[in-house]
């Protein structure tokens, strides 16, 4: 149970970055820009990996896959989704 606290909160964590930054002009403000581009390339692998390993502790877990963990692999799907076919 609490693996699938961490997993949710490192996804709301990714998904309001990202929202975050696509929404607000990021270079516009030197200290966000400086935030932006030292953390940019950790959030990023982050939302790619996440996916992967949540997919992998379902299918470890089974039965006993905590709700949590399809939240936060529907949240990072749809940040997905959005990177590609909104932002693109």
């Amino acid at each position: 149970m609490k693996l699938s606290q961490i997993v949710f909160a490192v996804s709301l964590f990714t998904t309001i970055y990202w929202l975050t930054a696509f929404n607000i002009n990021v270079y516009g403000n030197v200290l966000a820009k400086t935030i932006f581009e030292t953390t940019s390339l950790l959030l990023m692998i982050t939302l790619y990996a996440l996916p992967i390993l949540i997919i992998a502790l379902m299918l470890r877990l089974k039965k006993r896959t905590p709700k949590l963990h399809y939240i936060s692999l529907g949240m990072l799907f749809t940040m997905l989704l959005l990177i590609f076919a909104v932002y693109q």
